[in-house]
């Protein structure tokens, strides 16, 4: 079994925050489109992530049971699962998605373009004419026994001659050329949920490549960018520019926000290093709830006639 932790170069005891930031630390060195020959070592940080960060999951795997409960169960179960565990399994597809932090606040359903391999119509994903494949007998995988006495187990392992598929093609399809799949592009419409990050990861079922007569699934990475507002941890951050004369004037200001806009008094003592903060309008999350940041900042600008004549009243 795998150890996540190691993997995560966390320990035992890691908070939810820390999984977290470990996690996006080391799948942004190790994606693919960065690190070409991190991409199994990416596979596992996404495997660990997605246990280590659900409570459930992460409870079965710091507590595995093989023998069910202390006064039953089937002591044969966890020999059954491992002999499940080692079916066949096409690669997750990863594409990556630009989200603004207003579209993460709300949730929005996103539509989404992209090449993915999907079984030949031609040969109807078989490759071709086949036979059967000589190593495992068409069974599609090697079956070993493992241990010895009552604790003995067989293990089917995928055939390595026809990776699982029990046939061999010997007369290739010319639409795919034997390998049962073509590229085509696909348009997804997939719902992202409120308060996702840079880094998260969304899977769709059933939506990745078609490889070797198996569907894979399809990994979504959240990729966050900045728009007029900024996403920091549960925080929303919004930069509001005004002028001198503003602060004269202007007492009261209304700045945008994806709930609705919000009207903000400025204080007496403003300071543009320190920003303003309205407490409980961030993003909603598993940790809590976050709040709303304005960042002010004074800008130079000529000044109108108007704002002339209203400076002149106010030092009147």
């Amino acid at each position: 079994m795998k150890d996540y932790y190691q993997i995560l170069n966390i320990n035992k005891n890691a908070s939810q925050g820390e999984i977290k930031k470990a996690y996006r630390k080391l799948s942004k060195q190790y994606h693919p489109d960065v690190n070409p020959q991190g991409e199994e070592k990416f596979k596992d940080i996404v495997e660990s992530y997605e246990t280590l960060s659900d409570e459930k999951k992460r409870k079965q795997y710091d507590n595995p049971n093989p023998f069910g409960s202390q006064f039953g169960g089937n002591p044969f179960d966890m020999f059954n699962q491992q002999r499940r565990q080692t079916k066949p399994k096409t690669k997750d597809k990863i594409i990556r998605i630009t989200l603004t932090p207003e579209e993460s606040f709300i949730g929005i359903e996103k539509e989404i373009t992209y090449k993915s391999k999907i079984s030949c119509e031609l040969c109807t994903g078989t490759g071709g004419k086949k036979n059967t494949c000589t190593t495992c007998a068409g069974r599609g995988f090697i079956r070993q026994k493992i241990g010895t006495g009552f604790f003995t187990q067989t293990v089917d392992t995928p055939c390595h001659t026809c990776r699982g598929g029990g046939q061999m093609v010997v007369d290739p399809c010319l639409n795919c050329n034997g390998s049962g799949s073509i590229d085509k592009f696909k348009n997804l419409k997939m719902s992202i949920p409120k308060g996702v990050d840079s880094g998260d990861f969304l899977r769709a079922s059933g939506k990745g490549d078609y490889l070797n007569n198996i569907q894979g699934d399809l990994l979504v990475q959240i990729n966050m960018i900045k728009s007029k507002y900024e996403k920091v941890g549960k925080d929303l951050v919004f930069n509001l520019n005004i002028t001198p004369i503003d602060m004269l004037i202007n007492k009261t200001f209304r700045v945008s926000h994806p709930d609705g806009d919000l009207d903000i008094n400025l204080p007496k003592n403003l300071s543009t290093e320190k920003p303003l903060r309205v407490k409980s309008k961030g993003f909603v999350t598993q940790s809590g709830i976050g709040d709303f940041y304005i960042k002010v900042g004074v800008t130079n600008k000529s000044i109108s006639d108007e704002d002339k004549v209203k400076l002149k009243d106010l030092l009147k």
